[in-house]
């Protein structure tokens, strides 16, 4: 089986290249800047560009698990026409090269469990939804693209991605925010943890539990159907900070900060997986503890 992953060397495409390469896939890997991704054929190319697009052999994949795109929720308030443009222009010019190309890979779209209302929960594959952010509202877009695209002919699956963490995530996400504070403040012995709204609680998942998540999608799936991809259960801020605070014996103190709160935050979110779960037999397995330790020796090797 042969994989295009867009976006292969950032957080989650790098633990999507290793679950597909373990489980035998050939996988080939897009990028926009030069990687350091070992052992996989790297496509340096803007995905933005349709010309630059129209230049992959799209012909040669059977599935193509689209990552590529900007990701992180804060910055959309500040670029939301950036927001908007980059993520649908991206998945417009990899169906049409494909349509240019007579090629029929399946296509694993992830969009994001950012576009839910979160009035009733838990939050399934029918739920309400109603964006909170520019970056919500272009996975929507992405969404809808790949239903019209379904008319055309291709095979489409949806991952509605929960919240996911673990080692390799960089900053702009609260546990990797928290770990690099956490694993700064161990070189002096002492510091201060900045926070946004502790109280909020999210749905987490263990990022290498997410990936084998689409891997079976990909394999299990039904064609033209949404699927959440979370834990199910609800974990707070605090409790993910006293996690890793249990973890270092660094005298760190907490600051709350006004800058990291949401211009929009809802109190609590969490997902059924009981969809993905019935049609692919997929459980995730890595315990929040392991994730914890693991992001922050990830932070301290790192600094």
């Amino acid at each position: 089986m042969k994989a295009l992953v867009t976006g292969g060397t950032g957080f989650a495409g790098r633990h999507l290249v290793k679950e597909l390469k373990t489980s035998g896939y050939e996988v080939t890997s897009t990028s926009l800047h030069e990687s350091d991704l070992e052992d996989t054929e790297i496509i340096r190319t803007n995905l933005s560009e349709r010309v630059s697009v129209n230049k992959i052999n799209l012909k040669s994949y059977d599935v193509i698990f689209h990552l590529a795109g900007l990701a992180a929720v804060g910055p959309s308030f500040d670029e939301p026409t950036r927001y908007l443009r980059s993520n649908s222009e991206i998945q417009v010019n990899l169906f049409e090269a494909c349509i240019s190309q007579a090629a029929s890979p399946k296509f694993i779209i992830i969009s994001s469990a950012n576009i839910y209302c979160a009035d009733e929960l838990p939050l399934k594959e029918s739920s309400e939804i109603i964006p909170t952010s520019p970056y919500a509202v272009s996975k929507i877009t992405q969404e809808y693209l790949g239903q019209y695209y379904g008319t055309r002919g291709f095979e489409v699956i949806i991952a509605r991605a929960f919240n996911h963490m673990g080692p390799g995530q960089l900053e702009g996400f609260i546990v990797a925010d928290f770990a690099k504070q956490i694993a700064d403040a161990e070189k002096s012995g002492r510091g201060t943890v900045k926070t946004g709204n502790l109280k909020a609680r999210r749905d987490y998942t263990d990022v290498r539990d997410i990936v084998r998540g689409y891997r079976l999608l990909a394999e299990k799936g039904r064609t033209g159907e949404v699927y959440n991809v979370c834990s199910g259960r609800a974990i707070s801020g605090e409790d993910i900070l006293k996690g890793l605070l249990k973890n270092s014996k660094a005298d760190i103190k907490m600051r709350t900060d006004k800058k990291l709160f949401r211009p929009v935050d809802r109190l609590e979110v969490y997902g059924s997986n009981q969809k993905i779960c019935n049609d692919t037999g997929w459980q995730p397995r890595i315990p929040l503890e392991q994730t914890l330790i693991e992001t922050l020796d990830y932070w301290r090797e790192k600094l």
